[in-house]
């Protein structure tokens, strides 16, 4: 069985922007880096933002009028229960559709969510931001747990 193709087809590397920094700062220059210290330090940077917007619930605004990254919640409107999420797992358990009401959250929802208003991107609604699944289960286990809150979205 064969994947499906992915939603980005050329989605933008870190290899793409090392190529681009080893252009602008070629072998031989005062900040120079190899491709596995550049690889470090831009995880780590990427780690550090994540950490912040996950664990601290903080709004990170990103340079060069890039907008701004956090984790907002909102409290879905459902007109009949077919526009409910249905919980599989209870209803493989049961053998019926069991419909999720977000007891553990209060009936909230949570997602990452890039607010591009200011943002000053040509074309900015063909971009999207797609976090990983890793931060995506760790603020479902944050909000789960009750460890962690965030602000619910304007």
């Amino acid at each position: 069985m064969f994947r499906s193709k992915n939603k980005v087809q050329n989605p933008y590397t870190i290899q793409d922007m090392y190529l681009r920094y080893v252009e602008e700062y070629p072998e031989g220059s005062l900040y120079y880096l190899t491709y596995l210290e550049y690889r470090d330090i831009t995880t780590m940077f990427f780690k550090s933002l994540a950490d912040k917007i996950v664990y601290k619930s903080i709004t990170v605004k990103l340079p060069f009028r890039l907008g701004e990254l956090s984790v907002v919640k909102h409290k879905p409107i459902y007109k009949s229960l077919k526009n409910m999420v249905i919980d599989w797992s209870k209803s493989r358990d049961l053998s019926k559709q069991v419909r999720q009401f977000n007891d553990h959250s209060n009936g909230f929802v949570y997602r990452f969510h890039w607010d591009r208003r200011y943002c000053i991107l040509d074309n900015k609604t063909v971009y999207i931001f797609q976090p990983t699944r890793v931060n995506k289960r760790e603020v479902a286990r944050l909000v789960k747990s009750r460890e962690n809150d965030y602000f619910e979205k304007s």
